[in-house]
């Protein structure tokens, strides 16, 4: 396959919990989530990158089609690694 796979560290943001009201102090102690993702990157520029997990190549090993894609602000990205074969 001539994709190349990647595991993407990324930071994204958390809230809504559902929990109904709380005093602030207990909603200043909410966090950002480290998250991790693996698949093609199919596109990425200065304001964007986009993953996607589940792939389908054509005849030559290159996407064709995919599913499951989540577009990650570039500010949001800690790190970029290619996944060996």
């Amino acid at each position: 396959m001539n994709t190349k796979l990647y595991l993407v560290e990324w930071r994204d943001a958390c809230g809504g919990t559902k929990e109904g009201w709380r005093p602030l102090e207990d909603l200043k102690q909410i966090r950002e989530a480290t998250v991790f993702s693996c698949g093609a990157v199919i596109h990425i520029d200065d304001e964007r990158l986009i993953v996607c997990p589940h792939i389908i190549p054509d005849e030559h090993g290159n996407v064709s089609e995919g599913d499951a894609e989540i577009a990650i602000p570039m500010g949001w990205v800690i790190s970029i690694t290619e996944l060996e074969p």
